[in-house]
């Protein structure tokens, strides 16, 4: 199944929007301070030195103090902050100098060199940060090497410095970059944490989170599989645009059946290459959540995912998994290769978000069973104080128009208000059942009420009412009891600002939405001027829809109102 990213749209993603803890101006400025401090140490070190090395020392550090301020001014006060690799090795460059320059008199200068090690590696990484620890143990080295051959000796105290460096180095830049991962988990945790409000329930969450995590890894589909205890499993999307929508029908079924094989404790990352442009290479790695050690229990399940989804580079963690179904969360990126150290971040800033989702799910059932509590109250007060007038107004007209012969002359008219009668009280039984059982499951309880209002509308008022509807549509009584005051509302509008003696009422499925769309007929000379159902759009904002008007030339006015079908 290919990606659908909806890539005519302007692409927001396309560069990434991270916010990485070593691109931050904290961390920068941070640094740059760091340099003014090295500089303050060497010259205090070089006061220490012999008559005859101080003088090209001081110059040195002097140098090398400009080279430091100028840096913390540009990041303190410019516009332009410095982010160029080459700045750590310049600081290499003349810590090695001033290594030079010191010779045998003092050997902390070798150890300051693990100071660009830790710039390189809390700005750009692991790899730059090994690299500057390997260039400074073999310039260190060689300065050795070249001082001990002039000297006309050879110690073998020369390899203990640059051995220092060679083995502190990669520890530095190791630390480092733990430290910084750690750092940017828990300021991504925060910012997520403050943005999503379990209050506003699972899709509002799930939008929030899905969205700023899929912008922050630059991802070009995001998929959140939320499946708590007591609901049905629930799958939303993602793209680098930042579209969002709930998945369902055919498509959601299939990428469900392939999240769940997933392990439950298992976080994978998959790439997709070719190797010169046709021999495909994949890889398939990942590590127990627990334990962090490496397995490859998950690789049978994520490259099946893999190949639905079309993916080049993906990462799969799972989430909420003190539940029987452990949720889900996909990333890929078709730009960016994901590695072992992303997904360790976004499993660590996941599991500080699962109890959001975990209590978006709480509050939301909660609230859905103070609801079913509530209907089943509202329709017991219906059933004594409604119900029982309408069977005592029913047997009454029963009563009378048995008593009415047929020729007497208002015997048509008992007849009809009596079937009016009928209709209201198999209406208001309907509408009490529904709230008694507090029933959520589909059915088609929106079209036959349409007809009935069609029909109910029509002898009232003598305005002809049709209503077509298109398919099985299973719509939850729920939600059919939202659209239909809609209706009745376009139904009454049409009555009152309008001279039209007929209206067609239209029900249908999209994929994602329930349309339904209210016609009726308009001088084509005199079309009528743009409005908007205040009423009418309010309803359908309540439960997430939209509605839209649309005076068509031909000399119709059409009303279109939009339900997500996720309401």
């Amino acid at each position: 199944m290919p990606r659908t990213d909806g890539e005519t749209g302007k692409p927001a993603a396309a560069t990434p929007a991270t916010t990485r803890a070593g691109n931050s101006p904290e961390l920068r400025r941070v640094l740059a301070n760091i340099r003014v401090l090295v500089a303050i140490v060497a010259a205090t070190e070089a006061v220490s030195l012999s008559a005859a090395t101080r003088p090209s020392m001081m110059l040195a550090v002097l140098g090398y103090a400009a080279w430091a301020g100028w840096l913390c001014w540009i990041e303190l006060n410019g516009n332009r902050p410095i982010r160029s690799m080459l700045t750590s090795w310049v600081d290499a460059i003349w810590i090695l100098l001033f290594a030079w320059l010191a010779g045998t008199q003092s050997s902390l200068y070798t150890l300051l060199l693990l100071f660009p090690v830790l710039f390189a590696a809390l700005s750009f990484g692991f790899v730059p940060g090994l690299v500057i620890s390997l260039f400074a143990a073999a310039g260190a080295g060689a300065e050795l090497l070249a001082r001990d051959i002039n000297l006309g000796k050879l110690s073998p105290e020369i390899i203990l410095q640059p051995l220092s460096i060679l083995i502190l180095g990669p520890l530095v830049a190791g630390l480092a970059r733990a430290g910084v991962q750690m750092n940017e988990q828990i300021s991504v945790a925060d910012r997520l944490l403050g943005a999503a409000d379990p209050r506003l329930g699972i899709k509002r969450v799930a939008e929030t989170l899905l969205r700023a995590v899929s912008r922050h890894f630059s991802a070009d589909l995001g998929l959140l599989l939320i499946w708590l205890p007591g609901s049905d499993a629930r799958l939303f999307r993602c793209d680098r645009n930042g579209r969002f929508t709930e998945l369902d029908g055919e498509l959601r079924s299939a990428l469900v059946d392939a999240l769940v094989r997933l392990p439950a404790d298992v976080v994978s990352v998959h790439h997709h290459a070719h190797v010169l442009g046709r021999f495909p290479l994949r890889y398939t790695s990942g590590f127990d959540l627990v334990s962090k050690t490496p397995t490859n229990a998950a690789r049978t399940a994520v490259q099946d995912l893999a190949e639905a989804l079309d993916a080049h580079s993906m990462i799969a963690i799972p989430i909420c998994r003190r539940g029987p179904h452990p949720c889900r969360l996909v990333l890929e990126s078709g730009h960016r290769r994901y590695r072992s150290h992303d997904a360790d971040l976004l499993a660590g800033i996941m599991d500080q978000l699962a109890p959001v989702l975990e209590n978006a799910g709480l509050l939301e059932r909660l609230a859905d069973e103070a609801m079913a509590t509530e209907r089943a109250r509202i329709g017991r007060d219906l059933h004594d104080n409604a119900i029982q007038p309408y069977l005592g107004l029913k047997y009454g007209i029963e009563a009378l128009a048995r008593k009415a012969d047929t020729d007497n002359p208002l015997r048509t008219d008992i007849l009809a208000l009596q079937e009016v009668a009928l209709d209201e009280l198999h209406t208001l039984r309907e509408l009490v059942s529904g709230m008694r059982n507090g029933a959520a499951g589909g059915d088609d309880a929106l079209c036959p009420a349409l007809q009935r209002q069609a029909k109910r509308f029509t002898e009232l008022f003598g305005i002809d009412v049709t209503v077509q509807c298109e398919g099985n549509l299973s719509i939850r009584r729920k939600l059919a009891a939202a659209i239909f005051p809609m209706v009745s509302e376009a139904l009454t509008n049409i009555r009152r600002h309008t001279p039209a003696q007929r209206a067609e009422i239209l029900v249908r499925a999209d994929d994602n939405d329930y349309v339904v769309e209210v016609r009726n007929p308009h001088d084509i000379d005199s079309p009528p001027e743009p409005f908007v159902p205040r009423s009418v759009v309010e309803r359908a904002e309540s439960v997430s829809g939209c509605v839209v008007v649309d005076i068509l030339h031909d000399g119709t006015t059409a009303l279109m109102i939009s339900i997500p079908k996720s309401t």
